[in-house]
């Protein structure tokens, strides 16, 4: 369940929120999948926007909701995995819901992810899947204060925020319709005709502050 943000700046006649509880590390908590479970590596997805350093902060995002949710192994190295996800940050826009130069403004940003997976052996297409993710933002500002520069600045960090909330949102969509994949047996019939699942590999392991690390070997 999402919370509302609410800080108080004082001196200065701006109050901002943001909904969401924010990008977290690993979603609503870790699956365990039955049977083998796949390696799958992720490449650093193509920024088709204009949104700066978005593929980074996306590419993290899906890493760390596809290790924890959605039954597959994350690994390091594209020569351990039997898959290969390749994404692309399709679009990002960003509609104001309300606006008044007097009143609370409310945005939204959304992003749409699209994503396959590749048998890396053969190079096959075996799943794609688009996602569109959203965060809202509010800005207000009391009246008579005319600092235009700051309500700019607010606004701008109040965007990326919530451009992180949409990115992770996109990114647990997309582990939990892999994890149903899985679910449904559409990735049965690969294992059943050859398709290697490696037995070990080196995982992708998220710091504290949401960066992935070097891998390191259990």
């Amino acid at each position: 369940m999402g919370f509302v943000l609410l800080t108080l700046l004082p001196g200065c006649g701006y109050r901002f929120s943001v909904e969401g509880s924010g990008p977290t590390i690993g979603g609503g908590g870790a699956r365990s999948a039955t049977g083998p479970s796949l390696s799958l590596a992720i490449r650093t997805f193509i920024n088709h926007t204009f949104q700066p350093n978005l593929e980074y902060k996306y590419t993290n995002y899906t890493r760390q909701e596809f290790t924890s949710g959605s039954g597959a192994r994350v690994v390091f190295e594209e020569t351990q995995a039997d898959l290969l996800m390749k994404g692309e940050i399709v679009s990002v826009t960003i509609p104001s819901l309300t606006f008044s130069p007097n009143e609370t403004r409310e945005s939204r940003v959304n992003v749409v992810v699209r994503v396959t997976l590749e048998d890396r052996q053969s190079g096959r297409i075996v799943w794609k899947r688009s996602a569109t993710g959203v965060g809202e933002f509010f800005v207000g500002s009391s009246s008579g204060t005319g600092g235009s520069t700051d309500t700019l600045q607010f606004n701008q960090v109040l965007q990326e925020r919530a451009l992180e909330q949409a990115g992770q949102d996109a990114a647990q969509q997309l582990a939990d319709d892999f994890w149903a994949a899985q679910d449904q047996g559409t990735f049965s019939r690969l294992q059943e005709s050859g398709l290697k699942v490696s037995p070990s590999g080196n995982s992708l392991l998220p710091d504290s502050q949401g960066q992935v690390k070097n891998p390191v070997t259990p």
